[in-house]
């Protein structure tokens, strides 16, 4: 499927995709700024273009799978990373990072290309994986972050990846759009509800839920939870290779000359508090209130008093 076609950026050929990214949703922010994103059976998801979201929910499933699910910018790469990392059993990063193996971003003839166990990666809910993948009870590592911090990130992310989103609007703009439910897997607290759905009518689906703030704060536990999660056992000495490689200041290093780099930023716990006003805080805490006494309830840290 790739070709060095001049119309493809160098994400896409990063991604060797024979397709550029697209927009078939026409939205605008309320400074009329358009941003690219693909609307695929009432969904709004990124701009991958619709064929990429059919190829992904087709992908041909092996019983030893392994996928790591969840929302934008809640720590999936790194995860996905860590993962590769402890499979391999040393800290050793992969060739072209997730590239192969994100279902609907690479072509079929990329992830199938892969050898067993695969770590698989989507940001598709859990309706819209592979049919095979109930079957085979594939395990699922659903990766989770505060949504300040996410709405953060997720500006950084369109705004710097010009090729996919041809955004250029301010924060406080994207800001609206981001509570309308108008960026990639549109509303966040909705996503995350209907995972909570999943987990309930699905008791004995194998379901990691790993959060971004908890692995920040103690990475070696981490690292020996998701070991034992996917039944990789880790001696002494490898969990502490696995997470000096890791650290997010190394994987930032590692993918500083790929196209991709900018979306590696700062990694930091808190940094909405930068960013966000008292009122669009205020806002979020209220519609926060949706998760509480679900697996993804959140507590976040006051701003400091001057």
């Amino acid at each position: 499927m790739a070709n060095n076609s001049p119309e493809l950026g160098p994400i896409s050929l990063q991604f060797k995709r024979h397709l550029p990214f697209g927009d078939n949703l026409g939205k605008k922010d309320r400074k009329g700024n358009p941003i690219n994103l693909t609307l695929y059976e009432g969904r709004i998801l990124t701009p991958n273009r619709p064929e990429f979201f059919e190829f992904s929910r087709k992908a041909e499933v092996r019983p030893d799978d392994i996928f790591v699910c969840g929302y934008a910018k809640t720590g999936c790469h790194w995860i996905w990373e860590m993962l590769s990392m402890i499979r391999k059993g040393k800290g050793q990063f992969s060739e072209m990072g997730k590239a192969e193996a994100f279902l609907e971003f690479s072509g079929p003839e990329l992830y199938n290309a892969l050898p067993s166990p695969r770590i698989l990666n989507t940001h598709n809910e859990f309706d819209w994986l592979p049919e095979k993948v109930s079957t085979y009870k594939n395990k699922i590592i659903l990766t989770m972050r505060n949504p300040k911090d996410v709405a953060v990130s997720l500006y950084n992310h369109h705004i710097n990846l010009t090729e996919m989103y041809n955004y250029h609007g301010e924060f406080h703009d994207w800001f609206e759009l981001f509570l309308e439910g108008y960026v990639d897997n549109g509303d966040f607290f909705d996503y995350h509800l209907r995972w909570e759905n999943t987990i309930k009518e699905n008791p004995d689906h194998p379901i990691l839920i790993v959060k971004y703030e908890d692995a920040r704060e103690d990475l070696p536990a981490t690292v020996r939870k998701l070991a034992g999660f996917i039944d990789t056992p880790l001696t002494e000495d490898q969990v502490q290779d696995i997470v000096k490689s890791i650290s997010f200041e190394s994987v930032k290093k590692r993918f500083e000359s790929l196209p991709t780099s900018k979306l590696i930023r700062k990694g930091v716990v808190g940094d909405w508090k930068n960013w966000l006003t008292e009122e669009q805080s205020t806002e979020l805490d209220r519609r926060n209130e949706r998760l509480k006494g679900t697996h993804f309830e959140t507590r976040f840290e006051p701003r400091a008093t001057q």
